[in-house]
């Protein structure tokens, strides 16, 4: 059976901000037409674009998923308080905790419109099992660390055991990373083998980079370089590197961003959160760096929204510099879509609407007083970027299967996940006292 989404506005993200009406089919996990003329076939199941909006799936590439367990906890502090108050309890999450706190994630996560998403947690087989009933696309990084628990090569070892074990599951929804988490929690030789192992299976290396201004000046007391020249050093940049927030960096760091072809992961609302700082923007986009957008985890953000997160980065890189033409509607959206898609390398596969790609498309119901009035003066493009909001999701479909029917999730029983996420929880927190 084929799906076709009849007669809808569209915006295929391919380079040009002009909307367009036509239909969209697919067959199996990839679109096979888009434009007009396209005659439905005995026995389609058709999706009326009446007063919607198809655009690719958002794309989340940088993200805790499990996090949403800890939501709400460890509040108004900055990264290195909040993580050393926020480590406890993530290693006294049990395998269910991880399982419950992925899928609430992935359901909210498909409920705003995202169809994939990069995970950086630990457990992240739970993340995996979690995925089979969601039906989510996802790039799954184990957290890895040698500083913290002294565990590094047996958490190395394993992950990579199972990554072999578990290739080519889930009809190609589940890529991998390896995700050392960052210079301070990863000794350099540590750092050097992770990412030799990701070269070696050419696998992306995801990890936090000069997220605050402290990491920088104890990399630069402890080694005698700042994070990327360390990291430079020692050989990690050399593979597919996706770096989560790069806010603190000077001229000779964004020149090794562009030399190394480093994809970044911007998260405004957890940097504001945090008040890490304010993202570069101008001086990668005069470089050609790959941006996308990400939410990071649920505790530091504290929701799984990108919609949120376009506003938020257009808005917040204005009034930083003064200029009001930065990250303009069609940017926003780039970066939430077609950019974070190849920050995960995975721009031939997803991120635009084109005949070939995957069905990964999002469709947003236009019925809604904040998208009005709309014409040639009332940008719709402008609405998308700035007035859309998570509740308008009316339909998502990944890898050619619909997901989320009149924003309601198809294959989870969301009341289920209500009930266990609760009850996890409070059982979670009963332990803690």
């Amino acid at each position: 059976m084929a799906l076709l989404i009849k007669d809808i506005l569209y915006l295929p993200m391919t380079g040009s901000p002009e909307l367009k009406r036509g239909s969209i089919r697919m067959e199996g996990q990839r679109i096979v037409a888009i434009g007009d003329h396209i005659i439905p076939a005995w026995g389609d199941e058709i999706i009326s674009g009446h007063d919607k909006c198809a655009l690719p799936g958002f794309v989340n590439c940088h993200c805790h998923a499990a996090m949403s367990m800890l939501r709400g906890y460890g509040e108004a502090l900055p990264l290195r308080e909040w993580l050393a108050k926020v480590q406890p309890a993530e290693n006294a999450l049990t395998a269910e905790d991880f399982f419950w706190g992925a899928l609430l994630a992935q359901m909210e996560m498909l409920k705003a419109g995202i169809t994939c998403y990069a995970d950086m947690y630990f457990d992240e087989s739970a993340a995996y099992w979690a995925m089979e009933e969601s039906g989510i696309r996802a790039v799954l990084g184990e957290g890895l660390t040698d500083n913290i628990d002294g565990k590094g090569e047996i958490a190395l070892k394993t992950t990579l055991q199972w990554i072999d074990n578990m290739k080519n599951d889930l009809e190609g929804k589940v890529t991998f990373a390896l995700a050392p988490h960052a210079v301070y929690s990863c000794s350099g030789p540590y750092l050097k083998e992770v990412a030799a192992e990701a070269r070696s299976r050419d696998l992306p290396l995801h990890l936090h980079i000069a997220e605050t201004k402290r990491e920088q000046e104890n990399c630069l007391a402890a080694t005698g370089k700042r994070v990327l020249p360390y990291l430079d050093h020692l050989g990690v940049l050399t593979g597919k590197v996706l770096a989560a927030h790069m806010i603190h960096l000077n001229e000779e760091e964004f020149e090794i961003t562009r030399e190394r072809d480093i994809r970044i992961a911007h998260c405004p609302q957890s940097n504001m959160k945090l008040a890490s700082g304010i993202f570069p923007y101008p001086a990668y986009q005069k470089r050609g760096v790959v941006m996308g957008l990400a939410t990071d985890g649920p505790a530091s953000n504290n929701d799984l929204d990108m919609l949120e997160e376009m506003r938020t980065a257009s808005l917040l890189q204005k009034v930083a510099t003064g200029d009001p033409t930065l990250l303009n509607p069609y940017d926003a959206l780039h970066m939430a879509t077609a950019g974070a898609a190849a920050a995960l390398f995975l721009d031939d596969q997803i991120g635009t609407l084109e005949v070939g790609k995957k069905a990964d498309i999002t469709i947003l119901s236009l019925k809604r007083p904040h998208f009005y009035p709309r014409n040639e003066k009332n940008s719709l493009l402008s609405h998308l970027a700035f007035c859309a909001k998570s509740g308008d999701v009316h339909t998502v479909i990944v890898n050619g299967k619909v997901r989320v029917r009149d924003s309601q999730c198809v294959d989870i029983d969301e009341g289920r996940v209500y009930h266990e996420i609760q009850q996890h929880a409070e059982e979670f927190w009963r332990r803690q006292r």
